[in-house]
């Protein structure tokens, strides 16, 4: 599918413009700022699993699209063979991606995703930059599907803000497993924390669907995470007016109160010994309010720190996973039994 149709500003366009909010990148040319796409078939185009990890074959694929790793002051897109992006890239498999470990294989594709700079102006003026890494999402799923999943398990798609942003938008498009209900009836669930999706997103594509409980498939679960502070929700760039919340205590899309009780533990990895994670059981208590998901009773509020103007005080975006870590492993494992349970039916 092109990403781009005839009628919208191609990279040319945009060729000379200073891009970026807050901090504007360098005049863009397309020539020197657009790395070379990736391709699939080399095994180099693929993250790889760190040490730690288990390898036995799981009955569950899980096709992971990593978040926002390029920050710097002068590049718009990833460059694949970069070794300090790789080992970022990598990281989220440890932070995040884990809580698949042991459950599901977990395949995630390096992809030219954007600098953050340009993130909020990833779906207006800087689309057609966006829409590069979409390509390549497509490409990457497409290989996956015919060359490591080959309609022999079922798929968990998962992403974390830009790659949840990404995957949002290629389901709304009827790409990934959301163009026709016999490839639906694959997907496990999809995980697209740290962004949103309204009424109108699922207008677009009625095979889209959110979650209602713990054990619902072929659904999205989504949330961002704040503190109570007043008018804390208006800072949180990934939280859009109207968008579902998937409360991941109790998984219920309403407003009740989930206690701290319920949280089965935080983990927050360490890069000096990753296999071993602070963890902290009943780490915060969690209520939808407004279009955000809001924690209180934080037992150790020293691991959540501000530490990106992107995401400031009380913004609790890149602790998404990390809040509620045992909470999500044991969804993976009740949504995979949900669905085996159906299909043996």
């Amino acid at each position: 599918m092109n990403i781009i149709s005839g009628d919208e500003p191609g990279l040319e366009d945009l060729r000379g413009q200073e891009l970026g909010i807050p901090q504007k990148l360098p005049p863009f040319d397309p020539g020197k700022d657009v790395p070379k796409a990736p391709d699939y078939s080399n095994p180099d185009c693929w993250l790889t699993m760190p040490e730690h990890f288990t390898k036995e074959k799981q009955p569950v694929d899980v096709f992971w699209v990593y978040p926002t790793i390029l920050s710097d002051d002068s590049t718009y897109l990833m460059d694949l063979s970069d070794p300090w992006l790789r080992e970022k890239a990598e990281w989220t498999l440890v932070e995040q991606a884990s809580i698949f470990d042991g459950q599901a294989n977990i395949y995630a594709p390096f992809y030219r995703q954007n600098n953050v700079k340009i993130n909020p102006l990833m779906l207006t003026a800087a689309k057609p930059i966006f829409s590069l890494g979409q390509q390549d999402l497509i490409a990457a799923f497409d290989y996956f599907m015919k060359n490591f999943n080959r309609g022999e398990r079922p798929v968990i798609i998962a992403a974390h803000s830009q790659g949840s942003v990404r995957t949002v938008e290629l389901a709304k498009a009827g790409e990934l497993m959301f163009g026709d209900e016999e490839s639906l009836e694959k997907l496990v669930a999809a995980y697209t924390i740290g962004y949103s999706i309204t009424q109108e997103d699922l207008d677009i594509n009625p095979l889209m669907r959110i979650s209602e409980d713990a054990t619902d498939t072929g659904c999205f679960i989504l949330y961002n995470t704040i503190s109570d502070e007043k008018d804390k929700e208006k800072e949180g760039p990934t939280i859009i007016r109207g968008t579902f919340v998937v409360n991941p205590l109790n998984w219920r899309c309403d407003e009740e109160f989930a206690p701290a009780g319920m949280n089965a533990g935080a983990a927050f990895f360490r890069h000096e010994n990753p296999a071993n994670p602070a963890r902290y059981p009943n780490f915060a208590a969690a209520q939808k309010v407004g279009n955000a998901l809001v924690i209180t009773d934080i037992s150790n509020p020293e691991e959540l720190p501000a530490t990106s103007v992107t995401f400031p005080k009380g913004v609790y975006h890149m602790y998404d996973y990390a809040i509620f870590y045992e909470n999500l492993r044991k969804n993976v494992a009740d949504r995979i039994d949900a669905y085996m349970e159906k299909n043996r039916a």
